[in-house]
């Protein structure tokens, strides 16, 4: 299976009903005549943000810099990626790290003139039975980060009591996952079908579904961090369109594709990028379930070494880097060693065939979209050399692709790794990407490690969990993809991004001085 862009897959949007986001507009931008700021800011981006209405729920982290600016989270994203509080003053957690107690701020109002209160959030966690919404998945009865419980202790205090311990719970509601929405969507969620009830810095005052959203900054939003009176999102789902509006000044800013990114360069778009992307060969079939073969980890590895990932970096995913790592080249958990490792030898490769019982090799099938052909018929080729022998079957039925996860021993995959433990627990071992729920002791006592690290003892604990990934063949990793902001340098500060996020922060959109 492939096809489906992880990019935007962020630290609880644990589903694959992931929906592409974008923004833009033509008129009003910063650039003006010479480049001289004004007070719109003109984002590109790349896709329609609120296709399914304005429920910041129901979508993905690469909606949050749009939701961004309509809603506030009980945790943001800092400018180091990690998550500090927002709606929330303060937090805490028992000995056992199996309840958080947060504090709330006082004053915020929402868009429908409620007021931020204890109940208020208890009501929006308590939405997370609905399947609807998919930054809650996680959180529901049997997700990998479940809330057993919410409690509403006192105005402004809520007490969360969760089904297994978890120490960082907070990452889990930073962006999209903790936005919370106002009294009058609890009670009536059809209003977020015409619009935001949220308490963010800006409000929606104009709208064409598809095409284009105007905000307007609110009276109390700090002018310092949110400098534009007015932001203006528009929709280009075509890379070229969207590169040719930054390039002829229609847009301030924009996401460009990164098979874009040299043309951007060459016609004086100014570029700002972020690792975190990995293209990854994810293995869904751990235990012989669809094909035997894939049940012995030796197997597994073989496919790793089989892989030449500099000629696939210099011939499918140009711009990328090579990587045998799980986690991008920033994180704390990458391991060097991992790239020297796993480096190409048709020789291992066959000589763990042959110990796994198929120094013949095997044969087996994957389902690809038509983009992400060329990929595994890269792959194919390099399987091939080695013996194994990959079936290629290409479809654009969305229902095929999501039925390959459970009949097709793995995937060619973009998943975004904005946070190690979230999307471990979320979607390699207790997610989509694990359909037939195979277990691995090292990898359950890594990422149990992991999670409950002290911050002096994390970087050891991730780089361990990297290390259980990869050896145990749970996935392939083969390219780092980076992510582009085309940008127009006489008007804007190069914006930057939040630890391995896919898009910049709404305030790191910054006037030159």
């Amino acid at each position: 299976m492939t096809g489906f862009n992880f990019k935007r897959l962020g630290v609880s949007a644990l589903t694959l009903a992931s929906v592409a986001v974008s923004v833009t507009a033509c008129g009003g931008s910063t650039n003006g005549a010479g480049g001289s700021p004004s007070s719109t800011l003109t984002l590109g981006y790349d896709a329609d943000p609120a296709p399914q209405g304005y429920d910041p729920l129901r979508y993905g982290a690469g909606q949050r810099l749009f939701y961004e600016s309509v809603y506030q989270s009980l945790f943001a994203e800092g400018a180091d990626g990690q998550a500090v509080p927002e709606l929330a003053s303060s937090f805490s957690y028992n000995k056992a790290k199996t309840r958080m107690t947060l504090k709330l701020r006082s004053g915020v109002t929402f868009t429908d003139g409620s007021k931020l209160t204890a109940q208020l959030v208890k009501a929006n966690l308590d939405r997370r039975s609905d399947s609807k919404l998919q930054s809650y998945a996680g959180f529901a009865k049997g997700g990998a980060t479940e809330i057993k419980d919410v409690k509403a202790t006192g105005t402004d205090t809520v007490v969360l009591t969760f089904a297994a311990p978890q120490a960082t719970f907070q990452t889990n509601l930073a962006g999209i996952p903790g936005m919370i929405v106002g009294q009058r969507a609890i009670s009536d969620p059809t209003v977020l079908n015409h619009g935001p009830d949220g308490s963010g810095p800006y409000k929606m005052t104009a709208s064409v579904k598809d095409s284009s959203y105007t905000m307007t900054r609110q009276p109390k939003a700090g002018k310092t961090t949110y400098p534009f009176r007015t932001l203006v999102y528009k929709a280009y789902l075509d890379k070229n369109a969207r590169l040719n509006a930054q390039i002829s000044g229609q847009t301030d800013a924009s996401i460009i594709e990164a098979s874009t990114e040299q043309t951007a360069a060459s016609n004086q778009v100014s570029l700002a990028r972020n690792g975190g992307t990995m293209l990854d060969v994810l293995v869904f079939d751990k235990s012989g379930t669809t094909s035997k073969p894939f049940a012995h980890p030796d197997v597994r590895l073989a496919l790793s070494y089989a892989i030449d990932r500099q000629a696939f970096a210099d011939t499918v995913a140009k711009g990328a880097e090579p990587t045998a790592n799980a986690f991008p080249k920033s994180s704390p958990g990458y391991v060097p060693g991992l790239d020297t490792r796993y480096a190409h030898s048709t020789t291992k490769a066959k000589q763990l065939l042959a110990k796994a019982g198929y120094p013949n090799g095997f044969s087996f099938t994957v389902t690809a979209s038509p983009t992400s052909r060329a990929s595994l018929e890269f792959l194919q080729n390099q399987f091939k050399a080695v013996g194994v022998r990959m079936k290629i079957d290409v479809t654009s039925s969305t229902d095929q692709m999501f039925a390959a996860v459970n009949t097709q021993p793995l995937g060619f995959i973009q998943l975004r790794m904005s946070n190690e433990i979230g999307i471990t627990a979320g979607v390699l071992v207790g997610g989509f990407a694990n359909p037939h729920k195979t277990q691995s002791p090292a990898i359950g006592a890594a990422l149990g490690a992991a999670t409950n690290a002290s911050p002096s003892g994390r970087t050891a604990a991730l780089q361990k969990l990297n290390e259980a990934l990869i050896n145990g063949g749970w996935l392939i990793p083969v390219a780092e993809q980076y992510s582009y902001v085309g940008y127009n340098s006489k008007a804007l500060k190069a914006p930057a991004f939040p630890g391995t996020d896919g898009y910049p922060l709404l305030s790191a959109f910054q006037p030159v001085a």
